[in-house]
């Protein structure tokens, strides 16, 4: 079933944007915070019962968050002037890919006509398994760092919780395909519609494996 306000044209072309490559520059995970307009928060995301492998044709993000307030989440812009992912994926995060997630942030009006902004992930590669955790940071509008936003799932049997940064780290405990240790931003991919009420921005994390197989080959 599709859900409101996704489009399988929007997703398809995110797709074929992934499947050749067309990524805007990188966003470093220092360009997190790079002009004093942002702050910086933390939340987990489990699944009670994780999150399939999507299908290609995927009809719209498998998670789908509304942040309060609306504008909440605000992207960095990196040292060329360019917007990067509002998203960093965490060391203590498993159970998934993290080369693979699709971060998508939606900035449109309800039926309403109030405003409001819809975060969006797709866990391509292997889905989200059950008992694996998306630990992450978000950039924020610094005016919030008091208070982040909050983050309300609207996908059955996903919870977001915010944590604070001194909160313990929780126990991975044997669960598959633990995350590169070091910090993975996703890279801008390209701007889509999510659907003809408003736009939305996709990214997708670099493939940190990848690049390691590329520099030890030419070594």
């Amino acid at each position: 079933m599709t859900r409101p306000g996704f489009t399988p044209t929007a997703v398809l072309a995110a797709t074929v944007l992934l499947g050749l490559g067309a990524w805007a520059p990188t966003a470093s995970a220092a360009a997190i915070n790079p002009n004093g307009t942002t702050a910086t928060a933390y939340y987990r995301l489990t699944a009670d019962a994780g999150l399939p492998e999507p299908a290609s044709d995927i009809a719209g993000p498998q998670v789908v968050a509304l942040v309060s307030p609306a504008g909440g989440v605000v992207p960095p812009i990196n040292a060329a002037g360019e917007q990067g992912s509002p998203l960093t994926i965490l060391g203590d995060s498993h159970g998934f890919d993290a080369d693979q997630l699709v971060v998508a942030l939606k900035d449109s009006t309800n039926e309403a006509g109030t405003p409001e902004q819809l975060l969006g992930l797709v866990f391509f590669g292997q889905g989200l398994q059950p008992g694996g955790v998306l630990h992450f940071a978000l950039s924020i509008d610094k005016a919030l760092a008091d208070n982040p936003p909050k983050l309300t799932s609207s996908t059955p049997g996903v919870s977001i919780t915010a944590i604070t940064q001194t909160d313990p780290t929780p126990d991975p405990g044997t669960g598959p395909d633990p995350v590169d240790p070091a910090p993975n931003v996703p890279e801008p991919v390209g701007l889509l519609l999510w659907s003809a009420a408003g736009g939305a921005i996709v990214f997708r994390t670099r493939s940190r494996a990848r690049a390691r197989r590329l520099q030890n080959a030419s070594a």
